[in-house]
């Protein structure tokens, strides 16, 4: 027992022992003192996130949504307690919320904030939140689509020149989906790439542009807190020519020497006004309406709706779809003949080819006075016999003259030939 207490008494004589033993008692005695005088203290904690649970409320078994990133509002939460609890505090002992109990239905709601422990173990609370209110806006998610519509502000070209409608470029397809709160989409009109242009343009040119929203009034809606499935896009403004062009209709199987400027005809817009690139709109010089078939023109029928032919990169620019095209047959009269000479054409060397029999009850038109002098054996019938060999075939044909110029046949007729 002597040599123990001897030992511990020597230990005061260890100067290291004495270090030690000085700071474990100096801090013992502080802890003493600071919890008898139990000094309280505030702390605040900044850029605490706000948390709201949606169970079990009008929210969540509606299938609504809170709308926007609540992340970006950040609180200040101010705690109070002793000076050495609060002091060893982190923002993660400290959380911000509020309740959607209140939410009835879709909206903006102006919620109390509260704050609150996040550790219930340590000896502190919570005094204060700031801000003390938040505004919070729950609604459905809807998405849609959109077409979307090309802009160009302040595009203008050259003397002699115009612009066209802007196009959308640069995208694999014009349409544009929108999600967010129902309420907004809803509210959407039209979805337009706006770019600004303001410059005189010579040739087309392609520019950057926005992504904008518009209601029905034409009132632009704000983007925040919707997503759009394009972020950008380029306008494209095409410069063009334009000029006005006479429109010529054309016909088809016509006899052989036959005088084309004997047919007489109207069309309902005689001259049009063609949109294009410069280079091919020079070219041109008229525009010709889809082929008429001569055969089909009878004293019944004189009346028909035919399509413009137009090269690539030019358009009409009232769109007409439909050009109608009447033939005056005033002065003229049909005839039924009896054909019986027959010519083939493109007959191989070596063959010759003759018609069995003859084609009875031919009708022809013709002006008045010169189907009253025509005779029969004034006409023939001409088939192609290209690549026929020896044989008997059938063969359309056309009837024409060598005479007589302004004559043709209606309807389509045939024949049987023999070629040996």
């Amino acid at each position: 027992m002597k040599n123990k207490r001897f030992l511990f008494r020597n230990l005061f004589f260890s100067k290291r022992f004495t270090v030690i033993f000085s700071l474990v008692a100096a801090f013992a005695l502080w802890l003493v003192i600071m919890i008898s005088q139990n000094p309280e203290i505030e702390r605040s904690f900044t850029d605490i996130s706000l948390k709201i649970n949606l169970e079990n409320t009008y929210v969540s078994n509606n299938g609504m949504e809170i709308i926007g990133d609540l992340s970006a509002q950040k609180f200040t939460v101010t705690v109070n307690g002793p000076s050495y609890v609060v002091s060893a505090l982190t923002p993660s002992d400290v959380y911000v919320y509020a309740s959607a109990a209140q939410v009835d239905k879709e909206g903006t709601y102006e919620l109390d904030v509260f704050g609150a422990k996040n550790n219930t173990a340590a000896d502190y609370e919570v005094i204060s939140v700031t801000p003390k209110k938040v505004k919070v806006t729950f609604d459905y998610v809807d998405k849609k689509e959109f077409t979307l519509k090309a802009e160009a502000a302040g595009a203008v070209a050259e003397k002699g020149l115009i612009t066209d409608t802007p196009v959308v470029s640069g995208l694999e397809t014009d349409l544009v989906t929108i999600e967010g709160a129902r309420t907004v989409v809803n509210q959407i009109n039209s979805v337009v790439a706006h770019a600004e242009v303001n410059k005189t343009l010579s040739a087309s040119e392609t520019f950057d542009a926005e992504i904008l929203l518009y209601d029905e009034k034409g009132t632009e809606i704000s983007k925040d807190n919707l997503k759009i499935s394009v972020s950008g896009a380029k306008v494209t403004v095409p410069v063009v020519k334009s000029a006005t062009v006479q429109v010529v209709p054309e016909f088809t199987n016509l006899p052989a020497m036959f005088d084309q400027s004997s047919i007489h005809y109207t069309v309902d817009h005689p001259s049009v006004e063609i949109i294009g690139t410069p280079s091919a709109v020079e070219e041109i010089k008229k525009i010709t309406l889809s082929p008429i078939d001569i055969t089909s023109i009878s004293k019944k029928k004189n009346r028909f709706e035919v399509t413009a032919k137009l090269p690539e990169g030019v358009r009409l620019k009232d769109n007409i779809e439909n050009f109608v095209v009447t033939v005056d047959l005033s002065d003229y009269t049909e005839k039924t003949v009896t054909v019986s000479t027959f010519k083939g054409t493109n007959l191989a060397s070596g063959l010759k080819a003759e018609m069995v029999g003859t084609i009875k009850n031919v009708t022809v038109i013709g002006k008045r006075d010169v189907l009253e002098s025509l005779k029969e054996d004034q006409l023939y019938a001409v088939a192609d016999l290209k690549d026929k060999a020896k044989g008997e075939y059938t063969v359309e044909v056309i009837v024409q003259s060598d005479t007589v110029h302004t004559v043709w046949q209606v309807g389509t007729w045939q024949t049987t030939v023999k070629i040996q």
